[in-house]
């Protein structure tokens, strides 16, 4: 939310087109506490175990 590069109004505009496209395979990771570049270890650790998580789920 305090992003100065990507607004989060934007965000949730994306979210709401992708909601009444009806699309299923998608998410959102909003990090309210941070800029466009991450500062804070929990963001990065989330941010990793996600990517982590997809990368097993769709490349195995």
């Amino acid at each position: 939310m305090m992003d100065d590069n990507v607004f989060f109004q934007d965000s949730v505009n994306m979210s709401q087109k992708l909601i009444e496209l009806h699309k299923d395979t998608w998410s959102i990771a909003p990090y309210p506490l941070e800029r466009h570049g991450y500062t804070r270890a929990d963001s990065w650790l989330d941010q990793y175990k996600r990517i982590y998580k997809l990368f097993e789920q769709e490349l195995k």
